[in-house]
C-alpha cells in the first residue's frame, strides 16, 4: 500500500493544469453584438468615420456647334380654279351627262320630254345645225360617246321604245330649236298610244 505525499512538484503541476484549462475556456469565449447599445459610446464614436465633403461641381461643357439650316422645299404648282354653275365652260373644254324621257301612258303623235341643265354654262347658244342626235356609235362632228367637236352638242341614243323624230329646243329668252347656254330640252314623239314610250341617251357638249 502506497502513501500519498504532497510535494512542491505536485502542487506546481496541479496549478499548471488548472491554468491551462482556464486559459482554454477563456480563449474559447466570444460575444455576438446585435445592437449598437452593446458598444460603449466612446468606442462607437471612434468607429464612425467623418462624413465626406461634397465634391466641387465640374465645369460646364461647351455648347455644341449649331446645325446647318435645311434647304427650303419647292413650292407646289397652284391648283386650277374649280368650275361651277357660276362659271363659263372654257373654249375647247367638254362636259357630259344623260337624258332619259319616259311616258307610261303616252298619246301617239305627242312628245315625251326631258330637260337638261349643264353643270357649267357654255359661252354660246347652239343652233339646230350644231345639235347632232344619233343612234349610231359615231356621226359627223360626234366621234363617239363622251366626244363632240367644239361648238357642237352630240346626243348618243343608247336605247328607245315606241318613239321617233327626236329634237331639242332652247327655252332661254323664247323658244327656239337648238340648245341654250344653260342646257336644252329633249323631245321624242310617241308612236303608240297607251304603250310606254321612252328614250335613253348620253350627251356631250364642247365650248367653241
Amino acid at each position: 500500500m502506497f502513501r500519498r505525499h504532497l510535494s512542491y512538484a505536485n502542487v506546481v503541476a496541479t496549478m499548471a493544469l488548472v491554468l491551462a484549462m482556464g486559459g482554454s475556456a477563456i480563449a474559447a469565449k466570444h460575444y455576438l453584438i446585435s445592437s449598437t447599445t452593446q458598444i460603449k459610446p466612446s468606442v462607437l464614436k471612434a468607429l464612425k468615420g467623418n462624413a465626406g465633403k461634397t465634391g466641387t461641381a465640374g465645369a460646364k461643357g461647351e455648347t455644341g456647334a449649331k446645325g446647318e439650316t435645311g434647304a427650303k422645299g419647292e413650292t407646289g404648282p397652284k391648283g386650277e380654279a374649280g368650275l361651277s354653275a357660276l362659271s363659263t365652260l372654257p373654249a375647247g373644254d367638254s362636259e357630259s351627262g344623260v337624258v332619259a324621257p319616259v311616258e307610261s301612258n303616252p298619246t301617239a303623235g305627242r312628245p315625251i320630254v326631258s330637260a337638261v341643265t349643264y353643270p357649267v354654262p357654255t359661252p354660246e347658244t347652239l343652233t339646230e345645225s350644231h345639235v347632232v342626235i344619233t343612234s349610231a356609235t359615231s356621226a359627223t362632228h360626234c366621234s363617239g360617246a363622251g366626244h363632240a367637236e367644239a361648238g357642237y352638242l352630240c346626243i348618243y341614243v343608247v336605247r328607245e321604245g315606241n318613239v321617233a323624230t327626236p329634237f331639242t329646243r332652247n327655252i332661254e329668252g323664247g323658244v327656239s330649236t337648238g340648245a341654250g347656254k344653260l342646257g336644252f330640252t329633249a323631245f321624242w314623239i310617241a308612236t303608240i298610244s297607251g304603250e310606254e314610250a321612252f328614250a335613253e341617251a348620253t350627251w356631250t357638249v364642247t365650248a367653241d
